[in-house]
């Protein structure tokens, strides 16, 4: 075979071929506060994804980056302090239910460095997001518990957000590891800027605490401790629409919340968990229990 072919070969490789090494994954995530015997505040998050990455080779020298797409069916429920109150100047957090649909792409051309954006489309609502029948579903038949009153429930609204995020790493000394995260999020169901950073200590490459990585996945387990500080600027969930009073409630979102977080992660091929216990200070102003804990369990299987 020539020089000239193997050249030309090479082009068309490139230029068909352009994405290579794809890996899929699909999994669940949820968040909950059950598993510390309370229900209140932010006290369910189930997230069903999907993503797939491919590596785009850009030369001869196997240089390229990593592209990650991610696909999530998410809901959220928010439930107050007393849950079958139907007094409402006992209500210090609003019923809510966000029921959405998301895409997120992402950009690692470093296994340390990357950046994403994404969008979300959903609603919000007692019933149109399904939130009511599950939770009290859930409540009657699992737990054998009287439902629950729904009786301060933020408004029906279907909402379009953005966000972008930047995500970095730094090796310290042997697999320890500083990691960082920045994302902004802009839209009608929530503006905000968070910064989440903190040590990250075992054999994984890469930043494994930040979304769904797969840009080079290792078998074994990895620490992280830290914390996630947040700007919020308006979150329809709490306090309803910005542009406009639709409650006639009182209740404010926290300008600022922290949330201290202590988590592991194990793999092996082909199933990954992750597992992070978060702490949250206040989401309201008028938050009767000021600090809130709560799992985030994370379960995908590699294909």
């Amino acid at each position: 075979m020539s020089l000239k072919f193997k050249r030309l070969l090479f082009v068309i490789l490139i230029f068909f071929g352009g994405f290579l090494f794809g890996q899929q994954y699909a999994g669940i995530t949820v968040d909950n506060d059950l598993y510390f015997g309370i229900d209140r505040y932010y006290s369910s998050g189930i997230f069903l994804q999907y993503g797939k990455l491919k590596f785009s080779q850009e030369d001869s020298l196997g240089k390229g980056k990593y592209i990650s797409k991610h696909w999530e069916l998410g809901q959220e429920i928010n439930t107050p302090n007393f849950r079958s109150t139907t007094n409402l100047a006992k209500i210090d957090y609003p019923y809510n239910g966000w029921l959405f649909l998301a895409f997120k792409k992402q950009v690692f051309k470093q296994l340390n460095f990357g950046y994403g954006w994404g969008i979300q489309l959903g609603t919000t609502g007692a019933d149109a997001s399904k939130a009511k029948f599950l939770q009290n579903t859930y409540h009657r038949y699992v737990l054998n518990l009287d439902p629950l009153a729904w009786s301060y429930v933020i408004p029906q609204a279907y909402h379009f957000n953005f966000d972008t995020s930047l995500y970095w790493g730094r090796k310290l000394k042997g697999k320890l590891k500083w990691v960082h995260e920045n994302t902004l999020r802009a839209g009608t169901f929530r503006t905000a800027f968070q910064t989440r950073f903190g040590f990250q200590w075992g054999s994984f490459s890469g930043l494994p605490f930040f979304g769904q990585r797969m840009e080079e996945v290792n078998h074994g387990i990895a620490f992280f401790t830290g914390t996630a500080l947040e700007l919020n600027l308006h979150d329809y969930s709490l306090s309803g629409s910005l542009f406009q009073s639709n409650t006639p409630f009182s209740i404010e979102a926290a300008l600022l919340r922290n949330r201290l977080q202590a988590g592991f992660l194990f793999y092996q091929a082909p199933y990954f968990l992750r597992v992070i216990f978060n702490y949250s200070s206040p989401y309201t102003n008028t938050q009767l229990v000021k600090y809130h804990p709560y799992l985030n369990i994370s379960f995908r299987r590699v294909f």
